[in-house]
C-alpha cells in the first residue's frame, strides 16, 4: 500500500496498489469526452481496490493546469500579490470541488517554499512570497479550502532550497542557510503549515547542512528522501509532523544520482522515513516486502508508513465513500470561475508608471504592438490572446512575434512588451537567450517613452532585465484570465490592487 504509481501503466489494472497519479497526458482533448475518458479511468482503479484509493495530481494552480477541460488557476503568487485570505481560502475550495468531481482526493500542493533570493530557479512563482509571516497566513486558508472540502493537501517541498540555484531535476542541491536563517524563513513556514494540520508533506531531494551530522556520503549532505535524518528525525520527531511524508518523484537527478541501483535507492527511501514514493519502479512492492521480510528495513518502519496512509484516507472519508465523484452543480461552475477571475483581477502590480501612459486608450494610443518575450512556445497563445483583448477595445494591433523594427516602434503609440514565463517552462533555467534576449534588450534602447512591460511570470526577470523601463506591470501567470484582468486594469476597467509579494 506504499506505492503510488503511474495510472498509464496497464499492467496494474489487475494488481493491488495504494494510490494512483494523475498526470498531465492522461487527457488528450479539452472536452468533456476526455474528462469522461479520466473518470473512467478512475473508476476502473478504485473498483480494483480492496482499500480505497488516493488519486493524486499536482493542482498547484488549480485541476485544470493537470487535466485539460477543467479551470487553470492563476500561479499560486498571484494569492500572494492579492493578500486576500478569504479568496485564499476559495483558491483551495475551488481545487477541492474540480478534483472531486473526477475522483481525485488528493493533491500534491500547495507549494509552501518561499521565494528566496533575486533569481529564484527552483520554484518561482510557484511561490506565495519571500515573507514567512504572509506567505503562513495565506497558506493557511488554501490548505483549509482544500482539507475542510475533501481534498487531502501537501505541504511541498521540505526541508526547501533555500539559496541553492541548482535545480533538484538533474542535480544533488543542499540549502546551506545557517540554523537561524532557516528557522526564521523556511522552518518557520513549515512548523506552522505542520501546527495547522496539513494531513501531508513532499520531502525533496534536497539536503539541509546545518543539520545533517551523518546523512553525509562522500562529502556530500544527502537529500531529505533519502536522509533519516531530516525526514524521521527533524520532520517528523522534532517538528511532530504525524501525517503522511510522500518524495518528491523519484525520476529526478537529484535522487538518482546517490546509488547505482534506482531499486536500492527506493528501499532507503522508505527505510529514511518516507511513508510513500512517487514513481517507483513496478518491482518496488515486491523489493519492499523482501527488505522487511529480511529485517533490513524494520517492521515498525512499515507499520508507521501504513499506519499515516490509513489515517490521511480516513481523514478524507474514503472509508466511508469508496467510489465518490461529486459533480459539480452550476453554482460550483460559477463559484470556481468568480475564483479564478478575482484572483486574477485582484493580483495585478503596477511597479511604475513614471511616464503616466495608464489608462490607456484607443483615442490617445490607436496603435499598439505587442511583442512577445518567452521560451515556451505554448505560452504564445496567451500572447495572441492579449492581441485579441486588445483589439477588442477598440485598439489597432499589431502583433511582432519574431521581434520588432526600429521603423515599426516609430510607426507606433504604444510598445507592449509581453513577458510570458514560469520555471520548467520549458526544463531549463529561465534564462533569455538568442531572440528572448535581443527583445528584452531592445526594450531599454529604443522607444522608452512609449514602451510598457507586462510580466506574465517570474517577478525576478524585472531585477535582471526591466530595471530601467519606465511602465512595469507584473500579473505573475501567463493564463487567460491574468490577461483579461491586465487588459482590464490597463484600460482603466478595474484598478490595479495588486502590491508586490517579493522584495527584489
Amino acid at each position: 500500500q506504499t506505492a503510488i504509481i503511474r495510472a498509464t501503466h496497464d499492467k496494474f489494472s489487475t494488481e493491488k496498489v495504494g494510490g494512483i497519479f494523475l498526470g498531465a497526458a492522461i487527457i488528450e482533448n479539452a472536452d468533456e469526452q476526455g474528462l469522461n475518458k479520466a473518470k473512467e479511468l478512475v473508476k476502473k482503479y478504485k473498483d480494483n481496490a480492496d482499500i480505497p484509493l488516493l488519486v493524486c495530481s499536482d493542482f498547484e494552480n488549480g485541476c485544470g493546469g493537470m487535466l485539460k477541460g477543467l479551470t487553470v488557476m492563476p500561479y499560486l503568487m498571484s494569492l500572494g500579490a492579492a493578500n486576500d485570505e478569504e479568496l485564499a481560502y476559495n483558491y483551495g475550495k475551488a481545487t477541492a470541488l474540480e478534483a472531486k468531481s473526477i475522483g481525485a482526493n488528493w493533491t500534491l500542493s500547495p507549494v509552501c517554499d518561499l521565494f528566496y533570493g533575486k533569481a529564484d530557479f527552483i520554484a518561482g512563482v510557484r511561490t506565495i512570497s519571500d515573507n514567512p509571516d504572509l506567505a503562513v497566513k495565506l497558506l493557511q486558508k488554501v490548505i483549509a479550502g482544500m482539507q475542510e472540502n475533501g481534498l487531502s493537501a501537501c505541504m511541498k517541498h521540505f526541508p526547501g532550497h533555500g539559496d541553492e540555484y541548482r535545480d533538484a531535476h538533474m542535480a544533488a542541491t543542499v540549502n546551506n542557510l545557517s540554523e537561524k536563517e532557516w528557522k526564521n524563513t523556511f522552518g518557520k513556514v513549515y512548523q506552522a503549515i505542520i501546527d495547522n494540520g496539513v494531513y501531508s508533506v513532499m520531502t525533496s531531494h534536497c539536503g539541509l547542512s546545518f543539520y545533517q551530522k551523518k546523512d553525509i556520503k562522500n562529502g556530500r549532505f544527502m537529500p531529505a528522501t533519502l536522509s533519516s535524518e531530516l525526514t524521521t528525525k527533524l520532520l517528523k520527531q522534532e517538528m511532530g509532523f504525524d501525517g503522511v511524508v510522500v518524495t518528491d518523484a523519484l525520476d529526478m537527478g537529484g535522487f538518482l544520482c546517490w546509488y547505482n541501483d534506482k531499486e536500492r535507492s527506493e528501499i532507503e527511501c522508505f527505510k529514511a522515513g518516507s511513508d510513500m514514493v512517487l514513481w517507483p519502479t513496478e518491482n518496488y512492492v515486491d523489493n519492499l516486502v523482501k527488505a522487511v521480510e529480511s529485517g533490513y528495513v524494520p517492521m515498525e518502519r512499515l507499520d508507521d508508513a501504513v499506519s499515516r496512509i490509513l489515517k490521511m484516507k480516513e481523514k478524507i472519508g474514503l472509508f466511508e465513500n469508496h467510489s465518490d465523484f461529486v459533480p459539480l452543480s452550476n453554482e460550483d461552475k460559477k463559484f470556481i470561475k468568480d475564483v479564478q477571475r478575482k484572483t486574477a483581477e485582484k493580483s495585478i502590480t503596477l511597479k511604475r508608471d513614471n511616464l503616466n501612459l495608464f489608462p490607456i486608450n484607443p483615442e490617445k494610443t490607436k496603435k499598439v504592438a505587442i511583442v512577445p518575450i518567452t521560451h515556451h512556445e505554448p505560452a504564445l497563445q496567451e500572447a495572441e490572446f492579449l492581441v485579441k483583448c486588445l483589439k477588442e477595445k477598440g485598439f489597432d494591433v499589431s502583433y511582432f512575434k519574431d521581434g520588432i523594427r526600429n521603423s515599426d516602434i516609430d510607426n507606433n503609440d504604444l510598445i507592449i512588451y509581453a513577458v510570458l514565463t514560469r520555471i520548467h517552462r520549458p526544463w531549463g533555467l529561465s534564462t533569455f537567450m538568442n531572440s528572448e534576449y535581443i527583445k528584452a534588450a531592445q526594450c531599454n534602447k529604443y522607444g522608452r517613452e512609449k514602451t510598457l512591460v507586462v510580466c506574465f511570470g517570474e517577478p525576478f526577470y524585472e531585477h535582471r532585465y526591466f530595471e530601467m523601463v519606465q511602465t512595469y506591470v507584473n500579473a505573475y501567470s501567463f493564463v487567460s484570465a491574468s490577461v483579461e484582468a491586465f487588459v482590464k486594469a490597463a484600460t482603466g476597467e478595474i484598478e490595479f490592487p495588486g502590491f508586490s509579494p517579493v522584495n527584489l
